[in-house]
């Protein structure tokens, strides 16, 4: 009896990317703790929403797109005041990258579109930080890292 394969794209870390439709960019910033998550846009979905929990980190980040919402990426915060956060994306903007503060998780971040900058989300800042930008042309469709009840480590995912 052939062996039963696990079903592509079913977990915590949510949908493996349709093959070529998204692909990982720039460094991955942050820890290595947590287990593996991948949050990415498929298809002809825009990204319309991003909700953050945040306090003196990044606890969560959850994207929404005009098809649904996508798996939230960390948790809802490891204290009880922990902020949430919400913005939306006009219909002609797009993720063009993010600048983060990071040492062994994501402890501040920005958002950059084509048309203005959110945030800073989250604490003070890390020891180290990084500006990740989508070449000419492309866009940020999602994220990969590393999670648990915080975001660990983040890196784009570009189509």
């Amino acid at each position: 009896m052939a062996e039963a394969k696990p079903k592509k794209g079913v977990g915590r870390q949510g949908p493996e990317p349709a093959a070529g439709s998204a692909q990982e960019y720039g460094a991955e910033c942050g820890g290595d703790g947590g287990v593996p998550y991948l949050s990415v846009v498929r298809g002809s979905a825009r990204l319309t929403r991003i909700t953050l929990w945040h306090r003196d980190y990044v606890d969560g980040i959850q994207l929404e797109t005009d098809e649904g919402v996508l798996p939230k990426i960390g948790g809802s915060g490891l204290h009880h005041d922990v902020k949430q956060d919400t913005f939306e994306l006009d219909p002609d903007e797009f993720l063009t990258g993010i600048t983060v503060d990071y040492w062994h998780y994501i402890d501040r971040i920005v958002f950059h579109t084509n048309k203005r900058n959110y945030g800073p989300y989250g604490g003070r800042g890390g020891r180290l930080s990084k500006n990740l930008t989508a070449p000419a042309g492309r866009k940020v469709v999602g994220f990969k890292g590393r999670h648990w009840q915080l975001v660990d480590s983040i890196q784009l995912m570009i189509a």
